[in-house]
């Protein structure tokens, strides 16, 4: 187990880039994805697979962080974007959300450690591997000592997506041989350097879920005002979740998570710029794990696909018999 665990942990520096050999000859390029972090927002990313499904375009490789990487590997693993939506719809129920809970108590890492969640994770993948997998597979953590984006494509997909997923405060950062590693998301939100550099695509599109900084600007996606309630029942159960609930608004993690979603606005904003194309769904005001509206963020991802399907379908269409290797630049480059 620690032998292919040790297979999943190679630092950054020491990692070689894949050598990629020019595309000659009449065939469709090579597309890579690189699928955002987002919690329930990411399952745009599902609406984005099915219409590449339905209109036969073809994925070589994918990069995922956080709910990116989780959706990305089940994607990679074989699951259709139809399937993908069952599973979607079977968390919508907050009572199920709460039955893969398993708190810590006292909260000191984080208010869950994420093994329920893995073990439920588990009854889709099994005992796949990165080796098992057709398509590449590429996700994204941190070790949070060495603060070192992590690129995961060995080993066991359940680890590496556990590893990937585990968002700062809400679940525990993930010990694997000896180093904590915690949500992609964090430096990498939108892996389109990841792709760049490990993968051997031709082009690369973005689906980002975070926010620019003109919908930022503009208000967008921002909480609309509380309207005056009524019922005092209601007020004083409210009052007491915002004494006693961690991640009520304004509350510690809350103010931490959104500070963390800040800096992830700003690197966002400069990684897509390395993408060959970005598709951004709708973006509209929900809470990170408000899972009973997959409908309609599955809705967003399939509307900005086909509102670009014909600039997707140009993207991978074959014009000349050489093509030039594409940019290497890595993420963070342009970052101020």
């Amino acid at each position: 187990m620690f032998g292919s665990l040790l297979r999943l942990f190679r630092r950054e520096p020491r990692q070689q880039p894949v050598e990629r050999e020019p595309n000659s000859g009449k065939q469709q390029l090579r597309l890579g994805l690189a699928l955002s972090s987002g919690g329930a927002r990411g399952l745009a990313h599902v609406g984005v697979l099915q219409v590449l499904e339905e209109n036969g375009i073809e994925v070589h490789a994918i990069a995922g962080s956080s709910m990116g990487g989780y959706i990305g590997a089940l994607w990679a693993a074989g699951f259709s974007g139809k399937k993908l939506e069952e599973l979607a719809a079977e968390m919508q129920d907050r009572r199920t959300i709460w039955k893969l809970a398993d708190p810590i108590i006292p909260p000191v890492k984080g208010l869950f450690r994420g093994l329920k969640a893995k073990a439920h994770l588990e009854k889709s993948l099994g005992d796949l591997h990165f080796e098992d997998l057709k398509r590449q597979l590429l996700l994204v953590t941190v070790d949070i000592d060495t603060k070192e984006r992590v690129i995961l494509r060995e080993g066991k997909l359940s680890d590496a997506v556990h590893a990937s997923c585990a968002m700062p405060g809400i679940i525990a950062p993930v010990l694997l041989n000896g180093r904590y590693c915690v949500d992609g998301g964090v430096v990498d939100p939108v892996p389109v350097g990841v792709l760049r550099k490990y993968s051997d695509v031709d082009k690369v599109i973005a689906v980002s879920v975070v926010p620019t900084f003109e919908q930022i600007e503009a208000g967008g996606g921002a909480k609309p005002p509380r309207k005056a309630e009524g019922n005092i029942a209601r007020r004083l159960l409210r009052g007491i979740n915002g004494h006693i609930n961690l991640l009520a608004p304004g509350n510690a993690l809350d103010i931490f998570r959104q500070s963390i979603r800040a800096a992830q606005i700003r690197i966002a904003h400069d990684s897509v710029k390395g993408a060959d194309l970005c598709l951004r769904p709708e973006h509209f005001f929900s809470p990170w794990h408000n899972y009973s509206e997959y409908g309609r963020f599955i809705e967003a991802g399939r509307k900005v696909a086909l509102e670009h399907l014909d600039e997707i379908r140009a993207l991978v269409r074959v014009e000349s018999e050489t093509h030039e290797k594409p940019s290497n630049n890595m993420v963070g480059e342009l970052v101020a």
